[in-house]
């Protein structure tokens, strides 16, 4: 099931009706960005491997994967992941609250009272980031998709 995110940009939850809660909250997020915020299709373009977002009070499981036309969840693990966020949706809400400048590289979100219970979070094993030291330009990335502030 696609939403038209931008016209030449779709969001493509790839089980359809059957999509799981965490990829109908990412779909969502990223439909939402990606029209309010068309310049963030170039980001996601950069994203070359799969992204995982486990939401851990849900017990649900998605898979980002960005290609140059489209971006498609999947439910549960799809591909080799660079970057998996374990989280509470609730913590992964805050995560696309942080502002994010210079496609995701500049992380200004993270010196706000929001930003430091994410980090704290992150600090205390309660969210889960894998990837975030080999891959810090990716998992920066993905917050910046998911952010709903410019």
């Amino acid at each position: 099931m696609a939403h038209p995110a931008t016209r030449d940009y779709a969001v493509t939850l790839d089980d359809g009706p059957d999509a799981n809660g965490i990829a109908g909250v990412v779909a969502t997020l990223l439909t939402q960005n990606l029209e309010a915020f068309p310049a963030r299709v170039r980001l996601a373009r950069k994203l070359k491997r799969p992204v995982i977002i486990s939401a851990s009070d849900i017990d649900s499981t998605c898979t980002i994967t960005c290609g140059s036309h489209d971006v498609t969840i999947s439910n549960d693990v799809v591909g080799e992941p660079s970057v998996t966020v374990a989280a509470t949706v609730e913590q992964i809400l805050d995560l696309s609250q942080l502002r994010m400048k210079a496609s995701g590289l500049l992380p200004v979100g993270f010196f706000t009272r929001r930003g430091i219970r994410v980090l704290a979070a992150i600090a205390g094993g309660k969210l889960a980031v894998r990837g975030l030291v080999t891959h810090p330009v990716t998992a920066l990335r993905v917050i910046a998709l998911l952010s709903v502030v410019s």
